[in-house]
Protein backbone atom coordinates (compact mmCIF):
# COMPACT_ATOMS: atom_id res chain seq x y z
CA UNK A 1 0.00 0.00 0.00
CA UNK A 2 1.46 3.35 -0.99
CA UNK A 3 2.20 6.01 1.59
CA UNK A 4 -0.39 8.31 0.00
CA UNK A 5 -3.27 5.88 0.31
CA UNK A 6 -6.57 7.22 1.60
CA UNK A 7 -8.59 4.59 3.43
CA UNK A 8 -12.37 4.80 3.70
CA UNK A 9 -14.27 2.89 6.38
CA UNK A 10 -18.01 2.89 5.75
CA UNK A 11 -20.75 1.70 8.09
CA UNK A 12 -23.59 0.39 5.86
CA UNK A 13 -26.08 0.51 8.75
CA UNK A 14 -25.63 4.20 9.54
CA UNK A 15 -28.64 6.45 8.88
CA UNK A 16 -30.81 3.48 8.02
CA UNK A 17 -28.52 2.31 5.24
CA UNK A 18 -28.11 5.71 3.57
CA UNK A 19 -24.33 5.36 3.56
CA UNK A 20 -24.41 2.55 0.98
CA UNK A 21 -26.25 4.81 -1.46
CA UNK A 22 -23.38 7.28 -1.16
CA UNK A 23 -20.68 4.77 -2.01
CA UNK A 24 -20.65 5.49 -5.79
CA UNK A 25 -20.33 9.22 -5.09
CA UNK A 26 -17.42 8.64 -2.72
CA UNK A 27 -15.73 6.45 -5.34
CA UNK A 28 -16.14 9.20 -7.93
CA UNK A 29 -14.74 11.95 -5.71
CA UNK A 30 -11.69 9.90 -4.73
CA UNK A 31 -10.98 8.97 -8.36
CA UNK A 32 -11.15 12.64 -9.31
CA UNK A 33 -8.63 13.53 -6.60
CA UNK A 34 -6.27 11.02 -8.17
CA UNK A 35 -4.65 9.48 -5.08
CA UNK A 36 -4.69 5.73 -4.34
CA UNK A 37 -7.53 4.69 -2.04
CA UNK A 38 -9.18 1.65 -0.53
CA UNK A 39 -12.69 1.22 0.84
CA UNK A 40 -13.77 -1.12 3.64
CA UNK A 41 -17.45 -1.76 4.38
CA UNK A 42 -17.92 -2.89 7.97
CA UNK A 43 -19.70 -6.14 8.77
CA UNK A 44 -20.25 -5.98 12.53
CA UNK A 45 -19.62 -3.92 15.65
CA UNK A 46 -15.90 -3.42 16.25
CA UNK A 47 -14.99 -4.03 12.60
CA UNK A 48 -14.19 -0.34 12.00
CA UNK A 49 -11.65 -0.37 14.83
CA UNK A 50 -9.84 -3.37 13.40
CA UNK A 51 -9.92 -1.96 9.88
CA UNK A 52 -8.58 1.45 10.95
CA UNK A 53 -5.72 -0.17 12.83
CA UNK A 54 -4.88 -2.38 9.85
CA UNK A 55 -5.01 0.49 7.34
CA UNK A 56 -2.71 2.60 9.53
CA UNK A 57 -0.27 -0.30 9.86
CA UNK A 58 -0.14 -0.68 6.08
CA UNK A 59 0.75 2.94 5.42
CA UNK A 60 -2.53 4.83 5.05
CA UNK A 61 -2.06 8.52 5.76
CA UNK A 62 -5.77 9.35 6.06
CA UNK A 63 -8.61 7.18 7.33
CA UNK A 64 -12.08 8.48 6.52
CA UNK A 65 -14.96 7.43 8.77
CA UNK A 66 -18.28 7.36 6.89
CA UNK A 67 -21.15 7.05 9.36
CA UNK A 68 -22.34 8.49 12.65
CA UNK A 69 -20.63 9.15 15.96
CA UNK A 70 -20.40 5.42 16.69
CA UNK A 71 -18.43 4.81 13.50
CA UNK A 72 -16.15 7.77 14.25
CA UNK A 73 -15.58 6.34 17.74
CA UNK A 74 -14.54 2.96 16.36
CA UNK A 75 -12.15 4.45 13.81
CA UNK A 76 -10.66 6.75 16.45
CA UNK A 77 -10.08 3.73 18.70
CA UNK A 78 -8.29 1.91 15.88
CA UNK A 79 -6.00 4.86 15.19
CA UNK A 80 -5.36 5.28 18.93
CA UNK A 81 -4.39 1.62 19.26
CA UNK A 82 -2.14 1.86 16.21
CA UNK A 83 -0.20 4.81 17.70
CA UNK A 84 -0.09 6.33 14.24
CA UNK A 85 0.06 9.75 12.58
CA UNK A 86 -2.56 8.63 10.05
CA UNK A 87 -5.29 11.26 10.30
CA UNK A 88 -9.00 10.75 10.94
CA UNK A 89 -11.31 12.31 8.36
CA UNK A 90 -15.01 12.70 9.19
CA UNK A 91 -17.79 12.07 6.64
CA UNK A 92 -20.93 12.47 8.79
CA UNK A 93 -23.84 10.24 7.79
CA UNK A 94 -25.81 9.15 10.83
CA UNK A 95 -28.38 10.07 13.48
CA UNK A 96 -26.24 12.26 15.72
CA UNK A 97 -23.28 13.73 13.84
CA UNK A 98 -22.41 15.65 17.00
CA UNK A 99 -18.64 15.39 16.62
CA UNK A 100 -18.94 16.75 13.07
CA UNK A 101 -20.73 19.81 14.48
CA UNK A 102 -17.83 20.57 16.81
CA UNK A 103 -15.28 20.57 13.97
CA UNK A 104 -17.59 22.26 11.46
CA UNK A 105 -18.12 19.49 8.92
CA UNK A 106 -21.40 20.05 7.05
CA UNK A 107 -23.85 17.60 5.49
CA UNK A 108 -22.45 17.74 1.94
CA UNK A 109 -20.72 14.42 1.29
CA UNK A 110 -18.58 15.87 -1.49
CA UNK A 111 -17.37 18.78 0.62
CA UNK A 112 -16.68 16.46 3.56
CA UNK A 113 -14.62 14.07 1.42
CA UNK A 114 -12.61 16.90 -0.16
CA UNK A 115 -12.03 18.43 3.25
CA UNK A 116 -10.90 15.09 4.71
CA UNK A 117 -8.48 14.49 1.82
CA UNK A 118 -7.06 17.96 1.30
CA UNK A 119 -6.91 19.85 4.60
CA UNK A 120 -4.02 19.68 7.05
CA UNK A 121 -4.24 17.51 10.14
CA UNK A 122 -3.32 18.19 13.76
CA UNK A 123 -3.21 16.16 16.97
CA UNK A 124 -6.28 16.15 19.25
CA UNK A 125 -7.10 14.68 22.64
CA UNK A 126 -9.16 11.59 23.31
CA UNK A 127 -10.89 10.54 26.49
CA UNK A 128 -10.25 7.07 27.89
CA UNK A 129 -12.83 5.21 29.99
CA UNK A 130 -11.43 2.48 32.22
CA UNK A 131 -13.49 0.11 34.31
CA UNK A 132 -12.34 -1.63 37.49
CA UNK A 133 -12.15 -4.90 35.54
CA UNK A 134 -9.28 -3.39 33.53
CA UNK A 135 -11.37 -3.03 30.36
CA UNK A 136 -10.89 0.30 28.61
CA UNK A 137 -12.19 2.18 25.59
CA UNK A 138 -11.42 5.59 24.11
CA UNK A 139 -14.02 8.20 23.20
CA UNK A 140 -13.71 11.25 20.97
CA UNK A 141 -16.91 13.18 21.67
CA UNK A 142 -18.85 12.79 24.95
CA UNK A 143 -19.16 10.03 27.55
CA UNK A 144 -21.89 9.90 30.14
CA UNK A 145 -23.99 7.89 32.54
CA UNK A 146 -27.43 7.94 34.01
CA UNK A 147 -30.23 9.45 31.94
CA UNK A 148 -27.78 10.16 29.11
CA UNK A 149 -26.85 6.49 28.68
CA UNK A 150 -30.46 5.28 28.80
CA UNK A 151 -31.44 7.76 26.09
CA UNK A 152 -28.43 6.73 23.99
CA UNK A 153 -29.53 3.09 24.16
CA UNK A 154 -33.05 3.97 22.97
CA UNK A 155 -31.76 6.27 20.23
CA UNK A 156 -29.60 3.49 18.78
CA UNK A 157 -32.77 1.56 17.92
CA UNK A 158 -34.79 4.53 16.67
CA UNK A 159 -36.12 4.47 13.10
CA UNK A 160 -37.06 8.16 13.15
CA UNK A 161 -35.42 10.49 10.59
CA UNK A 162 -33.11 13.40 11.29
CA UNK A 163 -30.48 14.01 13.92
CA UNK A 164 -32.30 15.54 16.89
CA UNK A 165 -35.75 13.93 16.58
CA UNK A 166 -34.60 10.38 17.52
CA UNK A 167 -32.77 11.72 20.58
CA UNK A 168 -35.58 14.04 21.69
CA UNK A 169 -38.23 11.33 21.35
CA UNK A 170 -36.04 8.84 23.23
CA UNK A 171 -35.38 11.42 25.95
CA UNK A 172 -39.07 12.10 26.55
CA UNK A 173 -39.86 8.36 26.60
CA UNK A 174 -37.01 7.65 29.03
CA UNK A 175 -37.97 10.53 31.28
CA UNK A 176 -41.30 8.92 32.23
CA UNK A 177 -39.76 6.20 34.36
CA UNK A 178 -36.40 7.76 35.22
CA UNK A 179 -35.22 8.56 38.74
CA UNK A 180 -32.14 10.67 39.39
CA UNK A 181 -29.00 8.78 40.39
CA UNK A 182 -26.80 9.49 43.40
CA UNK A 183 -23.21 9.89 42.28
CA UNK A 184 -19.84 10.27 43.96
CA UNK A 185 -17.44 12.04 41.62
CA UNK A 186 -13.76 12.85 42.11
CA UNK A 187 -12.29 15.19 39.47
CA UNK A 188 -8.55 15.82 39.97
CA UNK A 189 -9.11 15.57 43.71
CA UNK A 190 -12.26 17.73 43.84
CA UNK A 191 -15.19 15.76 45.28
CA UNK A 192 -18.82 16.12 44.23
CA UNK A 193 -21.59 14.11 45.91
CA UNK A 194 -24.99 14.84 44.40
CA UNK A 195 -28.17 13.43 42.93
CA UNK A 196 -28.05 14.00 39.20
CA UNK A 197 -29.81 13.54 35.88
CA UNK A 198 -26.76 13.75 33.61
CA UNK A 199 -23.15 13.05 34.50
CA UNK A 200 -21.26 13.71 31.29
CA UNK A 201 -17.57 13.89 30.47
CA UNK A 202 -16.95 15.93 27.33
CA UNK A 203 -14.03 16.09 24.95
CA UNK A 204 -16.10 17.94 22.32
CA UNK A 205 -19.04 20.34 22.50
CA UNK A 206 -22.23 18.76 21.13
CA UNK A 207 -24.33 15.73 22.05
CA UNK A 208 -27.83 14.37 21.50
CA UNK A 209 -28.16 15.41 17.87
CA UNK A 210 -27.36 19.10 18.30
CA UNK A 211 -27.47 20.04 21.98
CA UNK A 212 -24.69 22.56 22.72
CA UNK A 213 -23.99 20.72 25.95
CA UNK A 214 -20.34 21.55 26.64
CA UNK A 215 -19.51 24.86 24.91
CA UNK A 216 -16.38 25.17 27.04
CA UNK A 217 -14.86 21.92 25.72
CA UNK A 218 -11.78 21.96 23.49
CA UNK A 219 -10.26 19.09 21.52
CA UNK A 220 -6.67 20.08 22.23
CA UNK A 221 -6.51 21.61 25.72
CA UNK A 222 -5.33 18.46 27.54
CA UNK A 223 -8.47 18.42 29.70
CA UNK A 224 -11.87 16.75 29.90
CA UNK A 225 -14.97 18.70 30.94
CA UNK A 226 -17.14 17.19 33.66
CA UNK A 227 -20.72 18.41 33.27
CA UNK A 228 -23.31 17.47 35.88
CA UNK A 229 -26.98 18.33 35.50
CA UNK A 230 -28.08 18.15 39.11
CA UNK A 231 -31.26 17.31 40.98
CA UNK A 232 -33.82 18.44 38.40
CA UNK A 233 -37.45 17.39 38.56
CA UNK A 234 -38.99 15.99 35.38
CA UNK A 235 -40.93 19.12 34.41
CA UNK A 236 -38.03 21.34 35.40
CA UNK A 237 -35.77 19.34 33.08
CA UNK A 238 -38.22 19.56 30.16
CA UNK A 239 -38.43 23.35 30.59
CA UNK A 240 -34.64 23.58 30.53
CA UNK A 241 -34.21 21.65 27.25
CA UNK A 242 -34.49 24.69 24.91
CA UNK A 243 -31.66 26.46 26.73
CA UNK A 244 -29.31 23.52 26.01
CA UNK A 245 -29.57 24.11 22.26
CA UNK A 246 -27.87 27.48 22.75
CA UNK A 247 -25.52 26.48 25.58
CA UNK A 248 -27.27 28.79 28.03
CA UNK A 249 -27.81 26.03 30.59
CA UNK A 250 -24.23 26.47 31.81
CA UNK A 251 -25.31 29.39 34.02
CA UNK A 252 -28.06 27.37 35.74
CA UNK A 253 -27.39 26.93 39.49
CA UNK A 254 -27.94 23.16 39.19
CA UNK A 255 -25.30 22.78 36.48
CA UNK A 256 -21.78 21.89 37.63
CA UNK A 257 -18.67 22.13 35.45
CA UNK A 258 -15.13 21.04 36.34
CA UNK A 259 -12.24 20.80 33.88
CA UNK A 260 -9.97 17.92 34.86
CA UNK A 261 -7.46 15.37 33.62
CA UNK A 262 -8.96 12.43 35.53
CA UNK A 263 -12.56 11.90 36.63
CA UNK A 264 -13.79 8.98 38.74
CA UNK A 265 -17.56 8.36 38.86
CA UNK A 266 -19.34 5.98 41.24
CA UNK A 267 -23.10 5.54 41.62
CA UNK A 268 -25.29 4.14 44.40
CA UNK A 269 -27.77 2.85 41.83
CA UNK A 270 -26.87 0.78 38.75
CA UNK A 271 -25.86 3.24 36.03
CA UNK A 272 -24.96 2.41 32.44
CA UNK A 273 -22.08 4.22 30.75
CA UNK A 274 -22.21 5.46 27.15
CA UNK A 275 -19.25 6.49 25.02
CA UNK A 276 -20.10 8.54 21.91
CA UNK A 277 -23.65 7.18 22.00
CA UNK A 278 -22.76 3.49 22.51
CA UNK A 279 -23.62 1.88 25.87
CA UNK A 280 -20.56 -0.13 26.86
CA UNK A 281 -20.55 -0.80 30.60
CA UNK A 282 -21.64 0.36 34.05
CA UNK A 283 -20.26 2.56 36.82
CA UNK A 284 -17.89 2.72 38.57
CA UNK A 285 -15.64 4.06 35.82
CA UNK A 286 -12.62 6.33 35.57
CA UNK A 287 -12.17 8.78 32.70
CA UNK A 288 -8.78 10.21 31.79
CA UNK A 289 -7.61 12.53 29.02
CA UNK A 290 -5.12 11.26 26.43
CA UNK A 291 -3.46 14.45 25.10
CA UNK A 292 -2.64 14.49 21.38
CA UNK A 293 -3.73 10.86 21.08
CA UNK A 294 -4.69 10.88 17.39
CA UNK A 295 -4.49 13.17 14.36
CA UNK A 296 -7.63 14.78 12.97
CA UNK A 297 -8.22 16.50 9.65
CA UNK A 298 -9.67 19.84 10.70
Amino acid sequence: MADTTTAVILNPRAAGGATLKMLPRIHGILKRIGEPYAIHVTQERGDATTAAKDFAGKGATRVLAVGGDGTINEVANGLFQARTTAALGVIPVGHGNDFARTIGVGKSVEQAVLRACERDSAPIDLGLAKWDTGEERAFINVAGLGFDALVAARTQHSKLPGSNLPYLTSALTTLIGFNNIDVHVVADGEVVDTPGVFVSVANAQYMGGGYYFAPMASLDDGLLDLCIVGDFGKFELVRAIPSVYKGKHVTHPKFTHIAAKEIRVESKQPASVQLDGEVLGQAPVTFSVQPGAIYLVK
